[in-house]
Parts: C-alpha cells; sequence; structure tokens
C-alpha cells in the first residue's frame, strides 16, 4: 500500500514537473498569440454628439486640452485586411516568416491600441473594403487584383473578418477609442453584385449595420464608403456620390438612429449638400493640400446653407503626416485623422501591408507627440481612470509586437523551474529521503 503512495505521490510531482516545464516554454515563445476577444457591447466607451462636438461616456473628449470635443484620430484601414487571391497575398508577406497573416496583422494593431490612447488618439478608422495596399499599382486606379471584403458576393458577413472586427472594436472600447468602421472601398466595392449590384450592396449594408447594433457597441461610428466621388464602378447609387445620402439613411433608419453615419469625398473637396443635410457629421479629407488650404476648406463647409441649417462635427479621417495639418484643423476646432501610407516594408506607415503598428519612424513620432500635447491621455471611462497597459515591447530587429521580452521570460521561466525543484524536494523528504546537512566548524 505505501509503495502504491509513493507511486502515486511520483506521478503527481512528475506531472507537476512535465506542467511547470511546459508553462517555461509557452512563456519563452516570443511568438504573438491570438487575441481573445472580451463579450462584445462592454459599453465602456459611449461615444456621442452634442452640437458640433463629440462626447465621451457624457463628457467633452479632452476636457481642458486645445482638443476639446474632438476625435484626433489615425487611419489604420488594414486593421482586419485579408486578401483571398493567393498570388497577390504573396505580396504582403511578412519578412520574417514570407507569409501573410491576417490574425497577426489584427493582433499587432490591438497590442498597440493603449499606446495610442496614451498619445491622445481618440479614433481609428478601420475599413472592411481596406484601403490601398500597393505601391505598384497605386490607388485609386478602378479595379484591382487582390480580394479584400469583408462582404460575400450577395452581400453576406464573412465570420473571419466579422471575428477581426470584433476583436478590435472591444480592445478599443477598453482603452477609451472610438472605431470608424468603413463599409465600402473603390475597386472592391464591385465584388458585392450577387444576384446584383444594388440588391446585393444593399444588402450588405444592411447586414452589417445589423450585426454592429446587435453586438451592443456604443464606440462605434460609421463612414458608408471612402471617398465617394473616387472613380467607384457598379455602386449601389451608380457613382460619384449621387445617392450617398440615401444610403447614410438606410443606415440611420435601420440602426433606428444608434450609428452616427457619415461618408467622405476625396482630399479637398466639399461633399453636396444633400449629404451634409443627411449626415450626423461632416467628413473632410485633406490629401494633397496644407493647412491653410485645409482651413480654408473648413471654412466654405460652415458657410454652406446645409451646414448653416444643421452644424454637425467636422472630422479630417484621412489628411496626411503633416503635423501643421493637424494643428490648422485643431486650431479651427475639427477633429483631424493621419494618413501614413508606408511602402509595404513592415516598417514605415500603417496602410501598405505587411503594416508595422508601432510607434517607430520619425513621421509617427512627430505626430504621436503632437496628439499627446493636444489632447492627452483619456481622464475616464465609464467614471474610471483609464491607465491603459503599456504597449508590447518590440523586437529590435523587425519591430515586431511581442506579448513578452525575452528577459521578462527568462526570469518568469526560472521562477517555475525553481518552484519545481522545491516541490521535489518535499516529495523526497516525504518519502524519508530527507537530505543530511553536516555543519563543520571553520577556523
Amino acid at each position: 500500500m505505501e509503495s502504491v503512495k509513493h507511486a502515486t505521490r511520483r506521478l503527481s510531482v512528475g506531472a507537476l514537473g512535465i506542467l511547470l516545464l511546459a508553462s517555461c516554454m509557452s512563456t519563452l515563445n516570443p511568438g504573438v498569440q491570438a487575441t481573445q476577444a472580451a463579450s462584445s457591447g462592454t459599453g465602456q466607451t459611449r461615444v456621442a454628439i452634442q452640437g458640433t462636438r463629440f462626447l465621451v461616456n457624457g463628457e467633452l473628449t479632452s476636457p481642458g486640452k486645445p482638443a476639446q470635443g474632438m476625435l484626433l484620430n489615425t487611419r489604420m484601414a488594414q486593421g482586419i485586411f485579408d486578401d483571398e487571391n493567393s498570388a497577390t497575398a504573396a505580396q504582403w508577406r511578412y519578412p520574417d516568416t514570407h507569409t501573410w497573416d491576417a490574425q497577426r496583422n489584427t493582433n499587432e494593431l490591438v497590442a498597440m491600441l493603449p499606446s495610442y490612447a496614451e498619445h491622445g488618439i481618440r479614433m481609428i478608422t478601420v475599413g472592411l473594403q481596406g484601403g490601398c495596399p500597393s505601391t505598384s499599382p497605386p490607388c485609386p486606379g478602378g479595379d484591382h487584383a487582390w480580394i479584400v471584403s469583408a462582404f460575400k458576393a450577395d452581400g453576406s458577413l464573412k465570420p473571419a473578418w466579422m471575428n477581426r472586427l470584433k476583436q478590435v472594436i472591444t480592445a478599443a472600447d477598453h482603452n477609451g477609442i472610438v472605431v470608424m468602421v468603413q463599409f465600402f472601398y473603390h475597386g472592391q466595392n464591385q465584388r458585392v453584385n450577387d444576384p446584383d449590384t444594388t440588391t446585393a450592396q444593399r444588402a450588405a449594408v444592411n447586414n452589417i449595420t445589423d450585426w454592429l447594433v446587435n453586438s451592443g457597441y456604443g464606440n462605434v461610428l460609421v463612414e458608408t464608403v471612402n471617398e465617394c466621388d473616387a472613380g467607384f464602378s457598379d455602386y449601389l447609387d451608380g457613382g460619384n456620390c449621387a445617392n450617398e445620402a440615401n444610403v447614410v439613411k438606410q443606415v440611420q433608419d435601420r440602426s433606428g438612429g444608434k450609428l452616427k453615419v457619415g461618408v467622405s469625398w476625396k482630399g479637398g473637396e466639399q461633399p453636396s449638400d444633400a449629404v451634409i443635410t443627411q449626415e450626423d457629421f461632416v467628413l473632410l479629407h485633406g490629401n494633397g493640400i496644407d493647412g491653410t488650404q485645409l482651413q480654408a476648406l473648413i471654412a466654405s463647409t460652415r458657410q454652406s446653407a446645409a451646414y448653416k441649417a444643421n452644424p454637425t462635427p467636422i472630422v479630417v479621417n484621412e489628411d496626411s503626416t503633416s503635423v501643421a495639418n493637424l494643428d490648422a484643423s485643431v486650431a479651427a476646432g475639427v477633429s483631424w485623422g493621419y494618413l501614413d501610407t508606408g511602402q509595404n516594408n513592415y516598417l514605415d506607415g500603417f496602410q501598405r501591408v505587411p503594416v508595422n503598428w508601432t510607434i517607430n519612424t520619425d513621421a509617427k513620432k512627430a505626430f504621436f507627440a503632437e496628439t499627446l500635447k493636444l489632447a492627452g491621455p483619456p481622464v475616464t471611462v465609464s467614471g474610471v481612470t483609464v491607465t491603459p497597459a503599456p504597449p508590447a515591447p518590440v523586437l529590435a530587429t523587425t519591430g515586431q509586437a511581442r506579448p513578452i521580452s525575452p528577459p521578462a521570460a527568462f526570469a518568469a521561466g526560472a521562477l517555475l523551474l525553481i518552484a519545481g525543484l522545491f516541490l521535489l524536494i518535499v516529495a523526497r523528504r516525504r518519502r524519508g529521503h530527507t537530505p543530511q546537512i553536516v555543519w563543520r566548524n571553520r577556523k
């Protein structure tokens, strides 16, 4: 009987040792693990509009700062990107693994959200059909070979895309960040066409609207289409923004007013009066213009009859890397959005995939330093002071976000091994193998 007990103890200790060793090995594994999104609709971050200003959880954003009531933002259109065309997906492969990985891309964006929040970012834009991922061919430029769309041909939703969207929105919610969800993008919208373009794309609008509302999110704004005048083909309104006011209304009505909606034009272009009258906020793009021209565009928009009749917040959600344009927009009382296209090199920018989401270049550092000055870190989320976790460490050779640094992993592994040795010693003592320690006087 006693031998059985000893065998049982040995087996238990052995199993525990194996578990400890496995834990050590997993701790030392430097790979980015898939992030498990919390349940949707947590409601920590709820965006609302009061006149021409934004509120988060009932309070003006960035109170006491130059960007009070604004949503300083950055365009992260590729945050949930994937390419179903294997021929073109090879262009987006990571330099270390030589493969494209959609989940890794989203994981690494999510890992950086606490740092963005600490630097004053109040909103990011992500796209259900991405943005232009390519340096060659450039965009816009008609239909694209890559297949980048959260929608199936009949307008139904692709589960993998929705899982990644849920992951981003939920993580943003926990960090006081609003997510602008962009529905359609030129060169991809025409993939939603079964049984015909108009029917399928209207179904897509309804399906994603229902998904957002049913998920219970409070930190979401909608951009129905990015730059509706950028040469869209086979679009549900016939192209060139002709029916965009009705698309905006479709989302508003379908959501029962729960979703606030806008649509954007190309850089330097002013939206139509019909759209300004219908949308909940005005989206402007500053691509290709300087700060003085941007302020003139803002002033012209405000002087339009439609805007005077219904003043709403104005948001620049796509511009450039120009800190001068950021300052000019904030000085005019308007939210501003960073656009850093990059070079498909996993180093520069936030749009050309594979994207390095870290704050690792001079342009990124300058932008985030300025947003910190203008907006500061979030003050409260649901009445609780936000203290975001520090961002994941950066691997020096590639800039890849990692969930744990090698020194921390080594220390954790060492502690676990020591604990395992201690348990083994205890087990041996219980079996009567107490170590004999002899003390000798030393002269």
